[in-house]
């Protein structure tokens, strides 16, 4: 039996000792790299899961960019249509208001026509005229009313000059010394141009058309100076006769005067 010497001893129990030391180092380098690759793992893991995430994310808004984009696009274009439709208005606007005042214009023109044309027009036919002519002045009557007034106005001189018209009523007439008497007598309109009257007793009677003053009339001789020639009482009575009772109609002769443009204008 060999007995080993104590350095020998010694040298085997170092390299033993040396042999379990870097085993120990061994295992803490193996479960810290294991440490390290599960730690590894989580992040990858981790990062996978919120790559994943991001990435929806981004898709998502992306759309609502796209969704933004349009909205601000069809924003632009509805905010163009709309000046471009504020536009049209303001020059409609512009040229209704244009038009406003033409027609304000012709109104007033027409209201001084009318106006004016009023004494020119068979008495008779003249009351009616003052109470229209009343409502183109009343406060509160819009355009439309006016010119349908303007219109109704036209449309009753119309009708009165195409008839020959019958009138019952109260005249002033010059009986002596420069004195008026009020006698209930009876008119006749040859259209608005002529007209006669003549008293039921045929002592008072008469002539009478438009000027440049207005209607006038001329009582008994001195209508047929007017005229150049003789008026008879008689006359106007079968005429008046004849209008209130059309199946007795005969001809009858009555003198008219014709004007020229000087003496209407």
């Amino acid at each position: 039996m060999k007995v080993l010497n104590k350095g020998v001893c010694c040298a085997i129990a170092l390299a033993v000792s040396s042999t379990g030391y870097a085993q120990d180092n061994l295992s803490e380098l193996m479960r810290q790299w294991l440490d390290i690759e599960s730690q590894k793992g989580k992040v990858q893991l981790d990062w996978n899961s919120k790559k994943q995430y991001l990435e929806q994310t981004q898709s998502l808004l992306i759309v609502e960019q796209q969704e933004l984009s349009n909205l601000l696009k069809k924003a632009d274009t509805d905010r163009s249509d709309v000046d471009q439709r504020r536009i049209e208005l303001s020059q409609q606007q512009s040229v209704l208001e244009q038009e406003q005042q033409v027609v304000n214009k012709q109104i007033l023109q027409a209201t001084a026509f009318c106006q004016k044309l009023l004494t020119r027009l068979p008495p008779p036919l003249q009351e009616q005229w003052q109470e229209k002519l009343l409502l183109l002045s009343q406060e509160g009557a819009t355009d439309s009313e006016k010119l349908e007034r303007i219109l109704s106005l036209y449309q009753m001189v119309n009708e009165f000059d195409q008839r020959i018209a019958l009138n019952r009523g109260s005249m002033a007439i010059p009986v002596e010394a420069g004195q008026e008497k009020n006698l209930l007598v009876t008119q006749m309109y040859l259209g608005v141009s002529q007209g006669w009257y003549v008293s039921d007793d045929g002592l008072h009677y008469g002539y009478g058309r438009a000027d440049n003053t207005g209607w006038q009339w001329w009582h008994n001789e001195a209508s047929s100076a007017e005229l150049g020639r003789v008026l008879l009482a008689d006359d106007l009575l079968k005429l008046r006769d004849i209008l209130q009772k059309p199946t007795t109609a005969k001809f009858i002769d009555l003198p008219v005067k014709i004007l020229s443009k000087k003496d209407v204008s």
